[in-house]
């Protein structure tokens, strides 16, 4: 029988990766992703904000982050996003630098800081424009490439980009992209050869407990829920910011005609005037969270448009 639940959901993210008990599955999740050094290898892992069941779920689309520190004082935040925004990677760096200065008290040296590493899993695309499903973000410098400080690492992951198929799994990383794209539909009595692991064998059975628990059940679906609502509303916001766009345009484009006809003409004036409506739609759209490549699809307009009217807002 399939599992039928989903590791992307965020509170089957964090049943599984953010309790204290499960630890060694988060260890194995972040060694496939950092490839540490043996002197570096995550030996023991505090979970800082470790999972606990509550009796309801607020409606709210919050965030279920997991945030953990090991042995050599590196800390950790991990999440998935299964609504993808244009303001995801401001924010993500935002909660990267409430964690990395958090560490220091009041007087302390700078030499103490630790490095903080945030890994961010999409169940969309941010970078439509590179083919890579793993991008790491790091300090370096500009041209020569030189490091300021190796304190700061981020990886994204976007899910809709791992194509591989369980026989073409090579890597530990390949095993959980694919667990976490795929879970949902695996039988755990089953699996595919190159998934039959002891980390995701353990990762499947604890996925299963939620399935088997009423309460736990039930806020697995609400959190759906408010997926599926979010969605909901920024598809509706999106709709909205493109008819309000283009009725504008339209508008302009008129005026446009009417003043300067023979230069321009009316049709032209139109054209021009719907394109300014659509500019001028933007920004609510980016407000709403649309990202870039999108706003630029839905309003027919370049990309290099949309981001420059984002960098003037």
């Amino acid at each position: 029988m399939v599992l039928g639940i989903d590791p992307k959901v965020d509170y089957a993210f964090k049943w599984l990766l953010g309790r204290e008990d499960h630890t060694s599955i988060l260890i194995n999740l972040l060694h496939s992703i950092l490839k540490p050094s043996p002197d570096e290898q995550i030996t023991e892992l505090q979970i800082l904000n470790p999972f606990t069941d509550k009796p309801r779920v607020d409606d709210k689309l919050s965030i279920l982050d997991i945030r953990a520190r090991d042995a050599l004082g590196r800390q950790f935040n991990i999440e998935m996003q299964m609504v993808a925004t244009g303001s995801l990677g401001k924010r993500i760096l935002y909660y990267w630098s409430k964690l990395y200065s958090a560490q220091l008290l009041s007087g302390a040296r700078y030499d103490l800081l630790r490095p903080t590493i945030s890994v961010c899993f999409v169940n969309g695309v941010l970078f439509p424009a590179v083919q890579e499903n793993h991008l790491e973000f790091r300090l370096t410098e500009k041209s020569l490439g030189i490091s300021l400080t190796d304190d700061l690492a981020i990886h994204f992951f976007e899910l809709p980009k791992f194509r591989l198929t369980a026989e073409e799994l090579v890597t530990p990383l390949d095993t959980w992209l694919y667990f976490l794209r795929y879970a949902e539909n695996l039988d755990p009595e089953a699996l595919p050869e190159h998934m039959n692991t002891a980390e995701i064998r353990q990762a499947m059975e604890a996925l299963e407990v939620i399935s088997h628990v009423d309460l736990r059940k039930e806020m697995y679906e609400d959190r759906i829920k408010a997926v599926m609502d979010e969605r909901s509303r920024l598809a509706d916001s999106h709709s909205s910011g493109i008819s309000i766009g283009r009725e504008e345009g339209i508008s302009i484009g008129r005026n446009i005609g009417r003043e300067e006809g023979v230069s321009i003409g009316r049709e032209e004036g139109e054209k021009e005037g719907e394109r300014k409506g659509s500019l001028n739609a933007v920004p609510i759209l980016l407000e709403l969270g649309a990202s870039v490549e999108r706003i630029a699809e839905a309003l027919n307009l370049d990309v290099d448009e949309v981001r420059q009217v984002a960098a003037s807002s």
